[in-house]
């Protein structure tokens, strides 16, 4: 009875410092995607757009939608996992009222964080188009209530 007793003893433990273990990698890699998503946004804040009044910083500007698109496998990027790059679309909408797109581009190659940005100036009927199919997007960047 009492080596039956250790295995369970020893099983448990396993157990106990397998699900911290993984309880910890996962916190560790929230907190990465976290500090990340901080530096992107303070990046977007420093940039400078074009508008009716003048140029406005991109703290001014109301970021209405953000999406991620990947770029295909690079088979040259072995030190991580995915894509060599993935870009971000940032939508805004500005005083005027004037609308942005501003491409956030990441290099799969360069050390942490390092944002490469292009602005545009976009029309009104290009930002609906880019938003259509998000009702939150589109409150944001026109103020119209959302249809239920």
């Amino acid at each position: 009875m009492g080596a039956a007793r250790w295995i369970i003893v020893i099983w448990l433990g396993a157990v106990v410092v397998s699900t911290a273990l993984a309880g910890w990698v996962v916190l560790w890699h929230r907190l990465t995607v976290q500090r990340d998503a901080m530096r992107l946004q303070a990046a977007f804040d420093a940039l400078a757009f074009p508008t009716p009044t003048g140029p406005v910083m991109g703290e001014a500007l109301t970021v209405v939608k953000i999406a991620y698109q990947l770029d295909e496998e690079d088979p040259e990027v072995r030190m991580r996992a995915g894509p060599a790059q993935w870009d971000s679309l940032w939508y805004a909408a500005g005083p005027g009222p004037s609308y942005f797109l501003a491409i956030c581009t990441l290099d799969a190659h360069a050390p942490g964080v390092a944002p490469r940005w292009a602005v545009r100036c976009i029309d009104e009927a290009r930002m609906r188009a880019a938003i259509s199919d998000d009702a939150r997007a589109q409150m944001l960047a026109f103020g119209e209530a959302i249809e239920a």
